[in-house]
């Protein structure tokens, strides 16, 4: 089992798009060994997600609920693994040599050039500067701390120049997720689409230049291609086996729903309600009927484990511009793919067809040692 540990709501940036609601909640270590314990019932290995708010804020919490699993894998011989999603003001290296000596990764939350025009301290002033030296700190310790984007409707003719940023500052895992609740219009997306051409090429480049990275969202559409059918359903099996508690310790099925307590699945102190958890996963697996003729249906992010409420009914509910993004996305990543394909590329093959390609990377990288 997957945990995601929602320690806080409580942020030191009040980013424009963000979805959390800023409070003051937070979670106790007790909580949060609790959690630990509980997901320990459910069988090894146990992975472990610190999300906020702004997990550092709650640093104490993280060190305690790391001993208490470590105490644990020593123990029962159980297998822990851990990440944290951070917007790396807090990030020093104390915390730095922490992570590594628990194998901690890392993802840290920038816009590259659009920081400042989303991203700012609660005061307005700009964060940019502020983090410029973290990057290169958090590099050193981890280089292959994944390097996260999101993109507003109103920067999207940055899209590529933030992935260039992030490129160009070392990072080798990259994402870029769209900010689906800003009013995007017909003009935004055709800027993005032209945005995603110019990503595409970079990619190529990149590839064939024997680079090795991982740029989503077009290792997860060519991924969905290669995998077909059991795309989502092996989608759907992680979105199940990753459950997100609240800071109070109550269980929900994901991060999206730990707001809403209708969607409360049980708690940390009492387990799982096993007749609402099926439930949810029942409905989270009947796609709407204009999904059920889309061309795109198994490949698509967005056709299933997207459960809204209306009143006391729940059902699959897809935005229009998830839906558009998903088919303006597809074809391009598919033309991309095939390119690279026929020109036989050694790099592309063996990232996308070579299971062991993880592995001899990072042997060949020096990560592992003899």
């Amino acid at each position: 089992m997957n945990l995601t540990l929602h320690l806080t709501n409580r942020c030191n940036l009040a980013c424009t798009y963000c979805f959390v609601p800023f409070g003051n909640l937070r979670m106790t270590a007790d909580t949060a060994k609790r959690a630990v314990d509980f997901a320990v019932t459910q069988g090894s290995p146990t992975g472990i997600l610190f999300y906020g708010g702004e997990p550092l804020l709650e640093r104490d919490v993280i060190h305690q609920t790391v001993a208490h699993a470590e105490e644990i894998r020593k123990k029962t011989g159980h297998q822990f693994s851990y990440k944290i999603t951070t917007n790396g003001l807090l990030l020093d290296e104390d915390f730095l040599k922490f992570a590594k000596s628990v194998n901690l990764t890392i993802g840290f939350s920038h816009d590259g050039p659009a920081q400042d025009d989303c991203r700012f301290f609660p005061d307005g002033s700009p964060s940019s500067q502020v983090l410029s030296d973290k990057i290169p700190l958090l590099l050193r310790y981890q280089p292959y701390a994944v390097g996260m984007s999101v993109l507003d409707a109103s920067v999207v003719h940055k899209a590529t120049d933030i992935i260039k940023f992030l490129r160009r500052s070392g990072f080798r895992y990259m994402t870029l997720n769209l900010n689906y609740d800003a009013p995007w219009t017909q003009a935004d997306f055709e800027v993005l689409g032209r945005e995603y051409e110019k990503l595409a090429k970079l990619y190529r480049n990149w590839t064939l230049d024997e680079q090795k990275f991982y740029l989503s969202p077009f290792d997860q559409k060519i991924l969905s291609h290669i995998k077909g059918a059991a795309y989502n359903i092996d989608r759907r099996k992680m979105s199940q086996n990753q459950p997100s508690i609240a800071p109070d310790g109550t269980i929900f099925p994901g991060s999206r729903y730990v707001d809403d307590p209708a969607f409360a699945i049980g708690d940390v102190r009492t387990g799982i309600d096993e007749k609402k958890q099926t439930f949810f996963i029942e409905k989270g697996a009947i796609p709407l009927d204009v999904c059920k003729t889309c061309a795109i249906q198994s490949r698509c992010n967005y056709a299933y484990d997207m459960l809204t409420r209306q009143g006391d009914a729940f059902t699959i509910g897809i935005s229009p511009v998830q839906c558009a993004h998903e088919k303006l996305l597809t074809p391009i990543a598919d033309k991309l793919a095939e390119d690279l394909y026929r020109q036989d590329s050694t790099l592309f093959m063996h990232k996308h067809y070579n299971e062991m390609f993880p592995f001899l990377s990072a042997l060949e990288d020096g990560i592992f040692k003899g």
